[in-house]
């Protein structure tokens, strides 16, 4: 069996983790019927907010007789294992171009994001997101983050990359991020965008005559993030080939 066809019959996408990213529903709305999609958090869909009492992507695996979002981790953890591959809608509330986001590591979701045609893929540690997401517990999952979360394109370049998943087509330009450490915001003017590349010393906020300043070079991700009160953005290194090739012990092209 080729690896596409494994993909159309073991695919899943899932959308609205977080009740107010509700792009998703357009993109499962123009998906293939054969497609199998979920839609997370309907209630909290329903009131445009993030969660109801506990973020549902950092209570994974979940509890049958937790509160609202652990009962539906619970849930999902169940459906989710009979997928091989998990594609996971996400929107920043921030102008960021689209990225994936893996934890885990392993070679089959370097050749997932591949075989999407994703440009730019973020290994998230557990110190993030505690080690509780629902890629964490799914066999092989990627989260895609676009934004702002109303931009009309997030729903089009969603579509495109699942199209290229369909397509088997494979992108050999993937830069690979390794997030090393979370930066404070100090002062509330942000001088940064996201995966900008900035250098030690560099401005990053600033109030008034205040100044704050890069401590090391790092690539911005997630700048200035609603949802992460106090934290200017995720510091990251980007990951040689040449790494990937000594983890895997094996040929990678990028």
């Amino acid at each position: 069996m080729r690896w596409i066809e494994k993909i159309k019959m073991k695919l899943a996408v899932i959308c609205c983790l977080h009740g107010n990213e509700p792009y998703g529903l357009e993109v499962i709305k123009r998906l293939p019927d054969s497609f199998s999609f979920f839609i997370g958090n309907k209630r909290a869909l329903k009131e445009n907010r993030r969660f109801l009492e506990t973020d549902l992507n950092r209570c994974f695996p979940g509890n049958k007789f937790g509160n609202h979002e652990e009962r539906i981790a619970c849930y999902l953890t169940k459906k989710l294992k009979k997928f091989d591959y998990v594609i996971d809608l996400h929107s920043t509330s921030k102008s960021c171009p689209i990225f994936g986001i893996i934890t885990k590591l392993n070679k089959e979701k370097i050749e997932l994001a591949k075989k999407m045609g994703l440009k730019r893929l973020v290994i998230m540690p557990e110190f993030f997101a505690s080690g509780k997401a629902m890629i964490d517990y799914v066999k092989c999952g990627i989260s895609l983050e676009v934004g702002p979360h109303n931009r009309p394109d997030n729903v089009k370049e969603s579509l495109e990359l699942i199209k290229n998943l369909i397509e088997n087509k494979d992108c050999n330009s993937l830069e690979i991020y390794k997030v090393f450490k979370l930066i404070r915001k100090e002062f509330n003017e942000v001088l940064i965008n996201n995966f900008d590349s900035i250098k030690k010393g560099q401005i990053i906020s600033r109030e008034g005559e205040k100044e704050q300043y890069a401590e090391e070079d790092f690539t911005a991700v997630l700048v200035n993030e609603e949802t992460y009160e106090g934290i200017l953005c995720l510091a990251c290194e980007k990951v040689s080939c040449l790494t990937f090739q000594n983890l895997f012990k094996c040929p990678l092209s990028f």
